[in-house]
């Protein structure tokens, strides 16, 4: 599922992402079953959208959910990067991608 010529929302713990790429894959896991890979880049802002943004992604387990997609899971962070290590200013952007995996049973 992606369509790259739009935004799609990604709800994460509430957080709303404007994700200008999404991809859902299946990954296998250890236990031989298959866990769901959630991949996407958003553009954030400095001060309190980057605040949110990091903080949620601190914590072990979040919700994920993409309502156009009816997709909702519960996820770790699989791997997050961005395009500069900081922000500045608060009308600083910062390019970031993030992969999330379904957390196991």
């Amino acid at each position: 599922m992606s369509d790259h010529n739009k935004l799609t929302t990604v709800l994460i713990n509430d957080v709303a992402l404007a994700a200008s790429s999404y991809e859902l894959t299946k990954q296998p896991s250890a236990d031989g079953t298959e866990r769901q890979l959630l991949s996407i880049d958003f553009v954030i802002t400095g001060g309190q959208q980057y605040h949110d943004v990091t903080s949620t992604l601190y914590q072990p387990v979040v919700e994920v959910s993409v309502p156009e997609y009816e997709v909702h899971f519960q996820a770790s962070v699989h791997s997050y990067f961005t395009s500069i290590p900081r922000l500045e200013k608060e009308t600083d952007t910062v390019d970031v991608h993030l992969e999330l995996i379904e957390a196991g049973s």
